[in-house]
């Protein structure tokens, strides 16, 4: 009998609710269970429920930004993946940041295509270790 798998589960963290929102749709109409938060604290929060697989998380937001947001939520859940996104052009602080504490992080540069982060979720849903080592920006 074949066994199946779960849908991965996608937490889609960006203080511009227009973005969260549609690529969270765009990963639920591609097959991924996906959720939407528009702050770090309520990831955060979410997280501790939703159990992701990945978190996807813009870099620059009011009150809690997106790497310690994701430092917290990788204390909790250190198998989960992180993806970081950014319209700014100076993140090197922030992956700085997250490389001292032992995280390894993949930045990418918004606007980013959305079938290109398809790709790296159904990378990451296949056990392809994407994420992991390398830290593009």
């Amino acid at each position: 009998m074949a066994t199946t798998r779960r849908p991965l589960r996608v937490l889609v963290l960006d203080d511009e609710h227009v973005i969260a929102d549609s690529l969270a749709i765009i990963f639920r109409n591609s097959g991924f269970e996906a959720r939407s938060v528009y702050s770090g604290y309520s990831a955060i929060e979410t997280a501790l429920d939703f159990q992701p697989d990945v978190v996807i998380s813009d870099i620059v937001m009011p009150g809690l930004g997106g790497v310690e947001t994701i430092l917290s939520i990788w204390r909790r859940s250190p198998n989960s993946r992180f993806l970081l996104m950014t319209g700014n052009a100076n993140r090197q602080d922030a992956l700085h940041n997250a490389r001292a504490r032992g995280l390894q992080l993949v930045c990418l540069h918004k606007p980013v295509p959305p079938q290109l982060l398809i790709e790296y979720l159904t990378d990451c849903a296949y056990g392809m270790n994407v994420g992991r080592e390398a830290v593009t920006v």
